[in-house]
């Protein structure tokens, strides 16, 4: 459960730091390598996740 919750809690802090730069600060394309880095993060994730315990 507490694995589930961090990885919940850092996911939504991904989206929030992705939507605060796309809508408050409007400097989202500044920053392309954080997001490719974080998007490729959470899809190798995903699939692992879904490889293994599924």
């Amino acid at each position: 459960m507490g694995r589930l919750v961090m990885v919940l809690g850092m996911l939504a802090l991904f989206v929030g730091w992705a939507l605060y730069r796309l809508l408050v600060k409007r400097d989202l394309m500044q920053h392309r390598g954080t997001v490719a880095v974080g998007g490729l993060f959470i899809g190798v994730w995903g699939l692992l996740y879904g490889w293994l315990w599924s």
